[in-house]
């Protein structure tokens, strides 16, 4: 052993220096300079500390990855005020007032928040209200904001048609240059909250493709500083309604900057058996390159959040007495088609495991051998996931007496309609690191 040796050694002249005794060189007491140390001495040794050179991950961080706020269309033009700066705040411990003015608080600080506005119309609100110039340079955007303050008929003229253009693929802009603005801006607020060590503060976008109403969303997350960030535009439903585009874009990025991105399915459960198939967006079987870009870029879904449980339902796991657990199973995400059996066991976190061993065996790549996480998806700004301390998921369903029975998706058919009162109180990510910085 590498230590023994170098103990006889060092006892050798400690005695030889004491007793003045001369000590012949051997292989066990060679001088320090005869002494050769070699990798195998390292690799042999043995180290009674349990702590000493570990470097797993050993700490566990709690957080949103799934978080709107008024640069959102959807949550900036039906009352949400609140801005990144409050997230960021609340997200760190700190009061703030909603966006009906109440004081709102966490029980505990998160230790990282990722912000993903949607990429469609990214900004819109704040553009309106503000008078932002670049907004009313644009054809459209000049239209939008005389429609908006032009009386309640206006307004609605105005909404209906931000929902049609967010939702249809069809840019209404004429350039990106508001939306360059605004993710700038965004990216650079995020630096002056993230403090490494203390509190993650990261950015991201949400990709928000709904194919005759059915939920392909995902949550795209950047792991860099504004450095990296600022050099792409969210991508949105305006540059492809393909996941498999998406993939390429995150490609692209990374090879541009160095950076680390990824994207993250949620609401499997409204995609009306889309979400986790064994077929392309375009219909054709998977094959092993579409596995193995999907196991690439997608290595986590996201199974709770406001708009219900994504893990499983009741009658994929019949033996599960809590599959039942805040099931969302009537249509899909605008209400617009029914659910039928058949597609619920392509539209959960456990059913598409399964799918995925099937799939790996055939493909050899496996696509659907992701993790799991949580989030919020909240459009007020305000991340609480206690039951006592929950704000909702929008401006309207925060905290007052008649919060309750108010539509979420007021389908034409009662019988797919969602209320308020069928909101979750969900949910946060656990991740384990070793220090809680976006590099960990």
């Amino acid at each position: 052993m590498f230590v023994n040796r170098l103990l006889s050694v060092i006892t050798s002249f400690f005695i030889s220096a004491v007793c003045g005794l001369s000590i012949g060189a051997s292989p066990a007491t060679a001088s320090p300079q005869e002494l050769v140390v070699t990798e195998e001495d390292f690799k042999e040794e043995r180290v009674y500390s349990p702590y000493a050179g570990r470097a797993y991950a050993d700490q566990v961080f709690f957080g949103d990855m799934h978080f709107h706020t008024e640069l959102s269309f959807d949550a900036g033009l039906i009352g949400t005020t609140l801005d990144a700066h409050d997230g960021y705040r609340m997200a760190r411990g700190e009061k703030v007032i909603s966006n009906t003015g109440q004081p709102v608080q966490l029980i505990r600080p998160l230790d990282f928040l990722v912000i993903t506005d949607h990429a469609e119309l990214m900004g819109l609100a704040p553009a309106i209200r503000e008078s932002n110039p670049l907004l009313l340079s644009d054809p459209w955007g000049k239209w939008v904001y005389e429609k908006f303050n032009s009386g309640q008929e206006g307004r609605m003229a105005a909404f209906g048609s931000i929902i049609e253009k967010g939702t249809s693929g069809v840019n209404p802009f004429s350039s990106d240059e508001l939306t360059r603005s605004i993710w700038g801006q965004f990216v650079r607020i995020a630096e002056g909250y993230n403090e490494p060590g203390r509190f993650t503060a990261m950015t991201g976008f949400e990709w928000s493709t709904t194919p005759d109403g059915d939920n392909l969303h995902r949550v795209v997350v950047f792991g860099d500083g504004a450095e990296k960030t600022s050099q792409t535009l969210p991508f949105s439903v305006f540059d492809s309604d393909d996941p498999q585009d998406l993939w390429k874009y995150l490609e692209t990025y990374e090879d541009k900057t160095g950076g680390n991105a990824i994207a993250i399915p949620h609401n499997g459960n409204l995609s009306n058996g889309l979400m986790f198939s064994d077929k392309t967006r375009s219909g054709d079987p998977i094959d092993r390159a579409y596995a193995a870009a999907r196991i690439r870029w997608e290595p986590i879904i996201e199974v709770s959040q406001v708009k219900g449980d994504g893990e499983t339902h009741p009658l994929l796991s019949t033996e599960d007495e809590f599959a039942d657990y805040e099931t969302w199973d009537v249509g899909n995400l605008d209400g617009s088609a029914a659910k039928e059996e058949w597609m619920l066991q392509y539209e959960y976190g456990r059913s598409a495991l399964k799918l995925g061993l099937k799939l790996g065996q055939e493909l050899g790549v496996n696509p659907y051998k992701f993790g799991l996480s949580a989030a919020t998806d909240t459009h007020t700004a305000l991340a609480t996931t206690r039951e006592e301390n929950f704000f909702g998921k929008y401006q309207h369903t925060e905290p007052s007496p008649d919060r309750h029975n108010r539509a979420v998706i007021p389908a034409d058919d009662p019988a797919l309609r969602i209320l308020t009162s069928q909101e979750v109180a969900s949910g946060l990510t656990a991740v384990w690191a070793r220090e809680n910085t976006r590099e960990a």
